[in-house]
């Protein structure tokens, strides 16, 4: 007698990573019929947390799934632990799971019992900047699939989609309020409206003169934000040993510029100092 395989749910957790394709699948597949399931999948709320793929080949297969059930309390780190030690991601990849992950609706387990992480958290966990994942946010809220995809699949840089994402959402004509008969009566052509422009990632960079030390170091820590920022960027479109001569060269400069400085070009005053160590 032939049993049916049993069907599980695929957790929310474990959607936030996407779904091999292709022959990536072919041989995900030819390797169970092959080899046997050799990872079991693992089971969380009585979904799969973990081992998607492997379910999918088995049930193309006609196979059992073996499977291990989830009984600790932080299946978020779970998650990410087994996929970010299992797959190659890159920056864009990684900010695409860190906006899933923020993304999170309320009840999506047990665990949290509220909404995902913040943006913060969520760009700490997957090391990734804020700015990136803002990004991310940008590309998964336009509902795109093959934008979405791209990204997911590290064909596409996310701050291109986000730009691409942005500039559909532009193009997107005003929908007239249902009920409106109005549409039959011929009307005078209106100036198109400027599109909303969308909140802006990060603020616009402006210089600010400093007046006193508390002044010049919020400015210097302003800058020094920006610069952190520029290098999520920048590291999005060159390699990894191009960033690092950059951060180097930079590091280089500003050794340069401080043995330039005189030390003894200095305040002695001590209340001024504590003020500016309190405003930081």
């Amino acid at each position: 007698m032939t049993t049916t395989p049993k069907q599980y749910e695929i957790h929310p957790l474990a959607e936030i990573f996407p779904s091999i394709e292709g022959p990536a699948f072919d041989a995900l597949v030819k390797d169970i019929e092959a080899r046997d399931q050799q990872e079991h999948a693992w089971i969380y709320e009585s979904k799969i947390l973990d081992g998607k793929n492997r379910y999918e080949a088995c049930k193309k297969l006609g196979r059992e799934l073996k499977v291990h059930f989830y009984t600790g309390d932080d299946p978020v780190g779970f998650v990410l632990s087994a996929n970010l030690h299992r797959r190659q991601l890159d920056t864009s990849q990684r900010a695409m799971v860190a906006a899933g992950l923020a993304n999170l609706k309320v009840g999506t387990n047990r665990f949290t019992k509220k909404v995902g992480p913040s943006i913060e958290v969520a760009a700490q966990l997957l090391n990734v900047g804020r700015a990136s994942v803002e990004r991310a946010k940008i590309v998964l809220g336009s509902g795109d699939p093959d934008l979405i995809k791209a990204v997911q699949t590290g064909g596409m840089a996310v701050s291109e989609a986000a730009a691409q994402a942005q500039e559909q959402q532009h193009r997107q004509p005003e929908q007239r309020p249902s009920g409106d008969s109005s549409g039959d009566k011929p009307k005078k052509p209106k100036k198109p409206k400027k599109p909303k422009e969308l909140k802006p990632e990060k603020e616009k960079i402006e210089y600010v003169k400093a007046t006193d030390p508390i002044s010049a170091s919020k400015v210097y820590r302003m800058f020094e934000q920006h610069l952190v920022e520029a290098l999520e960027e920048f590291s999005q479109h060159v390699t990894f040993d191009h960033v690092k001569q950059y951060v180097e060269d930079t590091v280089d400069a500003l050794h340069v510029r401080l043995n330039q400085i005189d030390p003894d070009q200095k305040d002695d005053d001590e209340e001024t100092t504590e003020e500016l160590v309190a405003a930081e």
